[in-house]
């Protein structure tokens, strides 16, 4: 089952390296006589976001068979594995590096990525008009409130994996020990108890991730498609992307 968990990881990984080959390169031009247009620009970034739909919809058919692994995945880093948030990155990391970059000069990061094959004029994210400012923040607000619910559920989960079922079960137990009833004469209804708590516990990290998931995918789908121009699009995922590379190296 890991080895597939793997294989999924890690082809995404490369469809994310040429994702940002692409749009590098298309970023490049921008400044050439190879111009890309808007249109063309946006079909980059629409291409980018449905590759992050259908790598979902890969790791939730994957959730069904082992939904706990997600939460701590043997195919990430320790660093990694430090910084997630149910089962991946928190949503509004990706509104908060719009806030870090829109002022601060995103064209200068991209000089190394792009091997300085256009100027940098310090203009940042191209700069957010106000009325995309709104649109942000806006997003950020629902973002996290939808992020704090998850949050909320997952602490309740496990708070309850010490009180229902497996309370009632290991207080049984103790009173077969108490009474010196033997094992065979019990049976293994407590095994299958467990087991069977255990499986709806597996089954609500399963749901928690999946929603996590969904958070993640409607977050830049707004962002990128709804809110962004493609150009601002395009910048936001090249720095986005970059980031995820370095911290799995």
């Amino acid at each position: 089952m890991e080895c597939r968990f793997l294989a999924c990881y890690e082809e995404w990984l490369q469809i994310q390296g040429a994702d940002l080959n692409e749009l590098l390169q298309a970023i490049s031009s921008q400044n050439g006589s190879r111009a890309r247009s808007e249109m063309e620009l946006r079909e980059l970034v629409e291409k980018s976001v449905r590759h992050y739909e259908e790598y979902y919809e890969r790791r939730r058919r994957l959730l069904r068979e082992d939904g706990p692994a997600f939460f701590a995945p043997p195919w990430c880093n320790s660093f990694e594995k430090a910084v997630l948030w149910v089962g991946g990155c928190r949503p509004s990391m990706f509104i908060r590096l719009i806030y870090s970059l829109s002022s601060a000069g995103l064209e200068a990061h991209l000089d190394n990525l792009a091997g300085r094959a256009f100027a940098s004029h310090g203009e940042g994210l191209v700069g957010l008009s106000a009325p995309q400012l709104v649109l942000v923040n806006e997003l950020h607000r629902s973002t996290l409130l939808e992020e704090n619910r998850i949050t909320s559920q997952v602490a309740t989960l496990q708070e309850n994996l010490a009180d229902r079922p497996l309370l009632p079960i290991v207080k049984e137990r103790q009173r077969w020990r108490r009474s010196d009833t033997s094992r065979g004469e019990i049976g293994d209804g407590g095994d299958a108890e467990v087991v069977a708590a255990m499986g709806s516990y597996a089954a609500a990290m399963a749901g928690l991730v999946e929603a996590a998931d969904r958070l993640r995918l409607e977050t830049a789908r707004t962002l990128l498609s709804d809110i962004l121009t493609p150009k601002q699009a395009l910048l936001e995922k090249i720095i986005c992307q970059s980031q995820t590379d370095r911290l799995h190296t």
